[in-house]
């Protein structure tokens, strides 16, 4: 549509943001505290990261080696944690 910008693009055009998301590398160990805990994963705000976003998000499957029914049976909001990343995303923020 002509004239409309998408959110994403206009997050990544953040200097402070994209700097941070390049130097995060996948295989790497990073910290955080949980934000919020939905049906579909967890989001998290990364140790270091620009002030006002949450950069880190991890799915349902990448939570726990067993099954789980649903994420707050292993997270919680204001929990800290410690995670790989798998992969770090800077087109999209």
């Amino acid at each position: 549509m002509a004239g409309s910008e998408d959110p994403s693009a206009r997050a990544c055009e953040n200097p402070e943001l994209r700097a941070f998301l390049v130097a995060i590398q996948s295989g790497q160990i990073v910290s955080g505290t949980v934000s919020g805990v939905h049906n579909f994963g967890v989001f998290v705000h990364l140790d270091g990261e620009p002030q006002g976003l949450c950069t880190g998000f991890i799915r349902v499957p990448d939570l726990m080696w067993d099954r789980i029914n649903h994420p707050s049976e292993v997270a919680e909001a204001g929990q800290w944690i410690t995670g790989e990343v798998v992969m770090s995303e800077t087109r999209n923020g």
